[in-house]
């Protein structure tokens, strides 16, 4: 897995339906929207290799490295919750993190792919230190806006929910029964 990024997304997709008013032209059936839900497991945290560089990165010295794999989640229709957050792998993702100036959070950098669309992504990082629901539970937010899409898509932003354990890799947290680390949205916006 350290060698590159190679994924075969598969994740749950939800579908953006608009009724047309009457009178009006009708959308191709195609959405304009693509929406992926996926929980993260962090597979290895290592110093950084030539992957962080600044070049590639977009910010100054990466902190660490970090490989993770992605894998679909089940949900009750009826309301939403997760009811398996581990359903079967459908991709990966390699990052790298670095402080950010003044502190409270790091860059975030990526490549991914997801559904057949590799892209790259940067973003942020930011703690939530006095919203921790247990001691030993930390609570971050992510987001990076995706870049160098294939045809057809213009742009794209992931998302995360994270909570970090004292357990920092794999699905069972320290302390248990959270589901570590991320619950990552995806949206991908085609071309009109």
């Amino acid at each position: 897995m350290r060698g590159g990024v190679s994924a075969k997304w598969a994740l749950v997709t939800v579908a953006v339906v608009a009724l047309p008013a009457p009178g009006w032209a009708q959308e191709p059936a195609e959405s304009p929207e693509e929406i992926y839900v996926a929980r993260s497991l962090r597979e290895s945290r290592e110093q950084p290799s030539d992957f962080c560089t600044p070049a590639r990165t977009g910010f100054g010295q990466a902190s660490v490295e970090d490989v993770y794999s992605f894998w679909s989640v089940a949900v009750r229709g009826s309301d939403g919750r997760v009811t398996d957050a581990r359903v079967q792998q459908v991709g990966d993702l390699r990052a790298c993190f670095g402080p950010l100036s003044g502190g409270g959070g790091s860059f975030f950098y990526a490549e991914g792919s997801l559904a057949g669309a590799t892209f790259t992504g940067r973003g942020d990082c930011r703690g939530s230190p006095d919203r921790s629901p247990r001691e030993g539970i930390g609570i971050t937010r992510c987001y990076m806006d995706l870049e160098a899409l294939p045809d057809g898509y213009v742009s794209g932003r992931l998302t995360t929910n994270t909570i970090n354990s004292r357990a920092g890799l794999g699905d069972r947290s320290d302390p248990p029964g959270f589901t570590q680390p991320s619950i990552a949205t995806v949206r991908l916006w085609r071309a009109r």
